[in-house]
């Protein structure tokens, strides 16, 4: 993908007793000091929070097949492909829109679209960079962003 990306890191998670108000993730610059907050769902969230931590998310009951994010990464493994990082690749309308970045058996790299939540959830299990393309790190800067609430 052509543009110029920024490593982030996943430095906090917010999630209220209140489930009127939705959680926020916040992405710092690794060697700098710019961040931004993501808004996300509440299961997403939690995921994520669980991925952290290195345990599983039980809604209900155990669960004895793999949940889906380890599908995703299951499918990666049977097709040999690589998870290289996490990219955010564009701000539209207030929504974040990322992707999957992966290399093929034979050194190609692809790119699959993903929710930006989703594709963290992803790297905190794998322990995978997250990266932000610069004009959207340049965007929320500014504040061109809205609030969901």
């Amino acid at each position: 993908m052509a543009g110029t990306f920024v490593e982030m890191e996943l430095r906090e998670i917010h999630i209220s007793e209140d489930p009127r108000d939705l959680p926020i993730i916040i992405l710092a610059e690794k060697n700098g000091n710019r961040e931004f907050p993501i808004f996300v769902g509440h299961v997403e969230a939690h995921v994520l929070e669980e991925a952290i931590i290195g345990s599983v998310v039980h809604f209900s009951g155990q669960a004895k097949r793999p949940l889906t994010h380890d599908l995703i990464l299951n499918t990666f493994g049977g097709l040999k492909a690589e998870f290289k990082r996490v990219l955010i690749t564009r701000l539209e309308g207030g929504t974040f829109y990322g992707a999957l970045e992966l290399a093929r058996e034979q050194g190609e790299l692809v790119e699959i679209d993903s929710r930006p939540s989703d594709a963290m959830v992803l790297a905190m299990k794998c322990k995978i960079p997250i990266f932000v393309e610069e004009n959207v790190l340049a965007e929320v800067q500014q504040g061109n962003f809205d609030n969901p609430d």
